[in-house]
């Protein structure tokens, strides 16, 4: 049997002001916290443990009620994440519209708790793309949300299937555990980024804290108590020593089995169940009340500064980790404790609300509730262009593969069409080869050339390429393994291009050498579509943010794009290399597009307008007079 004692846990409050305090620093990015995203394993073993402290005590008594459960969990993470997105749904509105609509699909996946499987289908948490989303760090609370749905269930069918008997709980919490972890483990070894955000891969953390409390009597019996000083001060140092990133645990993936440390370090702190001084200052107390208000305020304060280019600045960090830590307080007092939000009926009329107005806010087409003319039309296009345009731009479904596509899904035979009549050209590489697709393969037409593609996400277009990054390997194998081997004499010239910046120099130099050789023995021309720009936000926004706040474009670029294409430019293959690398003679926007639809990638605005030294310098004729992209 288990009573529930009341008593306040210095040491738990410790691990809730350790926790916060790695997640911040390493999200504002400071070297020394390079693992701090440990703070989230620590915050699942600590709700493991209440939950089943809560649960098992009320079941012993007989008067544990489900829907009582549910409503407190709810009063207790809902007003404050209502409260954060509403505030934010606002200040974009009158900030960046071309956020709005991503924010209110994240919200609504968010306040609706399935933000961590949305977050998978839409990249990594670790991914540049990830680092823009206001409400990327609502995964976390996704999985508790999840937790506490099923685990209070299995728990109650556990002791209805066992007459109540308490003996049973340990067992079965080993086993939820056990299987947990094999599947993290078993997930891992296919994607990384799957095994990082969904409920069972991580479950086990949030067990492992159930197993702790079940323990944590006889070891408190056990073991003196002098012992257990030691061993608590044994675990902070631990715990200090992995989000510091001294273990380098993240090199095997997150979770992994490394993240067995963490919440073993975790786990055993609160078994030892030690009042050290350290644990009892009232700072550690405090940050430990706010932590949740403060996790919550903290990272959209800092994709907020991004966008304004200010995250690289020491000052805007510390006024993000301060200004973060006062609106964590004030949210703490006013909505946690005092909020009129936590009565029930009241915090349904603000979760319908919310709920209602994202979810029509992914509807409607916001554009059209922006007064000023060229601000509704960058927020249009920002969301039209790759919902509506980007497939033909690229050819998706056709010749070139999505990172997630299979290779059985690319159509070869297109790569068989050649003409008896015509040059026939290859256009081979990654995204970045198939954003210039639907521009180059116009230019073939009036130059009298069949320009076949062979494109896909995220792969560089070398010969024996590595799966470094999702993308579709498996078509540059068949290109370089099967199709040229036996159709290379009927290809004129192969135009290549990539995001070579995403390579490390020995790798570029090494997949450029392949390249080099494997076509002169070949006996194919080749030319390099060289390196891209690219922006630490997405360009509309940018335009946006010029348009009201006069920020320059230039605060944006990511240098290491420059420092990529300076290398090119003077390697080996410089007398093969197309350098559009930030053209000046690029026009950024005609009021109703940009030359760029994301941080990263041109729209046929953009890449139209290389038509001339692409008809140069590829086609060898005079370049066609139409440049204003129609």
């Amino acid at each position: 049997m288990y009573t529930h004692h009341m008593n306040f846990r210095y040491d738990i409050a410790f691990l809730r002001a350790i926790a916060i305090l790695s997640v911040v620093l390493y999200h504002l990015g400071l070297p020394q916290f390079i693992d701090g995203y440990i703070g989230v394993d620590i915050f699942f073993v600590l709700s493991g443990y209440l939950m089943t402290k809560i649960i098992l005590a009320q079941l012993d008594r007989d008067n544990f009620s489900l829907i009582s459960f549910y409503r407190r969990r709810l009063i207790r993470i809902l007003p404050a994440l209502l409260v954060l997105i509403l505030f934010f749904f606002i200040l974009l509105y009158f900030v960046l519209g071309v956020k709005l609509y991503d924010f209110s699909r994240f919200a609504l996946s968010s306040s609706i708790f399935v933000s961590n499987i949305y977050y998978y289908l839409s990249s990594g948490y670790f991914q540049p793309a990830s680092q823009l989303n206001f409400l990327l760090h609502t995964w976390s609370l996704s999985i508790e949300w999840q937790f506490y749905i099923l685990y209070p269930l299995l728990l109650m069918a556990l002791r209805r299937l066992t007459n109540n008997h308490a003996r049973y709980d340990l067992y079965f919490l080993c086993g939820l555990a056990l299987i947990s972890i094999c599947c993290m483990y078993y997930a891992a070894q296919a994607n990384q980024s799957f095994t990082f955000y969904m409920f069972h891969t991580r479950a086990w953390e949030l067990v492992a804290g159930g197993i702790v409390f079940l323990c944590e009597k006889s070891f408190r019996e056990k073991i003196p108590q002098r012992v257990r000083n030691g061993m608590a001060i044994l675990c902070v140092f631990l715990l200090m020593v992995s989000v510091t990133g001294l273990l380098n645990m993240r090199s095997a993936g997150w979770p992994s089995l490394f993240t067995i440390v963490p919440v073993f370090a975790t786990g055993l702190l609160i078994l030892a169940q030690c009042n050290l001084r350290l644990f009892q200052f009232s700072a550690v107390k405090f940050v430990a009340d706010i932590s949740y208000s403060w996790y919550l305020w903290h990272w959209p304060l800092i994709v907020l500064g991004t966008y304004f280019s200010l995250s690289r600045h020491w000052s805007y960090l510390l006024a993000v980790f301060l200004l973060s830590f006062a609106l964590g307080a004030l949210s703490y007092r006013l909505v946690e404790i005092r909020s009129f939000l936590r009565t029930p009926k009241r915090l349904l009329v603000a979760g319908v609300l919310v709920i209602t107005t994202t979810f029509m806010a992914t509807q409607l087409p916001l554009y059209r509730f922006f007064p000023n003319p060229q601000e509704a039309n960058l927020v249009a296009f920002h969301y039209q262009y790759p919902r509506e345009r980007a497939a033909a731009q690229y050819g998706f479904g056709e010749s070139h593969l999505l990172s997630r596509s299979r290779f059985e899904d690319f159509d070869t035979t297109r790569l068989l069409q050649f003409s008896n009549d015509q040059r026939n050209y290859l256009l081979l590489g990654d995204c970045h080869a198939g954003m210039f697709a639907h521009t180059l393969h116009r230019l073939a037409r009036e130059n009298n050339v069949n320009l076949l593609q062979a494109t896909g996400d995220d792969v560089f277009p070398a010969p024996g390429v590595k799966p470094i990054f999702a993308g579709p390997t498996d078509l540059m194998h068949y290109i370089y393994d099967r199709y040229l081997p036996l159709y290379h004499d009927k290809i004129d010239k192969v135009i290549l291009s990539a995001n070579y910046a995403s390579y490390s120099k020995h790798q570029v130099e090494d997949y450029l050498h392949a390249v080099e050789v494997y076509f002169g023995e070949m006996d194919i021309p080749l030319v390099y579509i060289g390196q891209t720009e690219s922006y630490t936000v997405e360009y509309p926004a940018i335009e946006i943010l010029r348009l009201k706040f006069g920020i320059e474009p230039r605060n944006y670029l990511q240098t290491y794009r420059t420092r990529a294409n300076n290398f090119l430019k003077t390697s080996k293959i410089a007398d093969k290399y197309i350098d559009v690398y930030h053209s000046p003679a690029i026009k950024s926007t005609n009021g109703v597009e940009g030359y760029m639809y994301d941080a990263d990638h041109f729209s046929i605005f953009g890449t139209e307008q290389y038509r001339s030294i692409f008809s140069k310098k590829i086609f060898h004729s005079a370049p066609y007079s139409d440049t204003d992209g129609s």
